[in-house]
């Protein structure tokens, strides 16, 4: 695998401590095979709700928007910005979530990023209108059922998320993911533990060239 290569991971919400493990299980093979690695992560709209964005004037120009939607786009710019310059330098960066969180929240808040200006605002965070954008080599999609995911998340669903939630963000996950080009697009079909999905997650890293 040539260096500077920019691999996502995604997954629906109740997937989240699956993708860790994944992803340190990358990296460490990575390093094992004398790849240079760096490991970053786009805080979701959770942590940038504990974070107290949920205080923060939402007002935009279709009604109101909850604010950690804007502060995960500061957070992608910041997370762009990083990576290009690790990129720059030769090492393999490993991102957990990154382009397609932010726009799947957006559809599950019921807005149309792409017919809105979200669209717009997702690619400025991404450096999309600079010469040079950013985007994913390879993104990772760790498709764990909504069964298993609100089995994971147990009672922190309450008042949050149904089990119809989890369903609706991995149908808009897969929509997503088919717009991208085919060839950068790996989505395992996952079991519940990370040994399970490792040799193929590493295999489509590997086949990276």
């Amino acid at each position: 695998m040539k260096p500077g290569k920019f691999i996502v991971f995604e997954g629906i919400y109740g997937a989240g401590r699956l993708v860790v493990a994944l992803v340190d299980k990358v990296r460490a093979g990575l390093a094992a095979e004398g790849v240079e690695v760096y490991e970053l992560d786009s805080p979701d709209s959770g942590r940038a709700q504990l974070m107290g964005a949920s205080g923060l004037d939402g007002s935009w120009r279709y009604g109101r928007f909850d604010a950690d939607f804007f502060f995960e786009l500061a957070s992608r710019a910041r997370v762009s910005a990083v990576a290009r310059e690790k990129l720059a330098a030769g090492k393999t960066v490993l991102c957990k979530s990154y382009t397609l969180s932010s726009v799947v929240y957006a559809e599950l808040k019921g807005h149309d990023w792409f017919r809105e200006d979200l669209n717009v605002l997702e690619a400025r965070a991404r450096g999309m209108s600079g010469a040079h954008p950013l985007v994913a080599d390879l993104t990772v999609f760790v498709d764990l059922s909504p069964e298993a995911a609100a089995r994971e998340l147990g009672d922190r669903m309450k008042g949050v998320f149904t089990l119809d939630d989890l369903k609706k963000q991995r149908s808009i996950y897969l929509a997503e993911l088919a717009r991208l080009p085919a060839g950068g697009v790996k989505a395992l079909h996952a079991a519940e533990t990370a040994d399970a999905i490792f040799p193929e997650a590493m295999a489509a890293v590997r086949g990276l060239k």
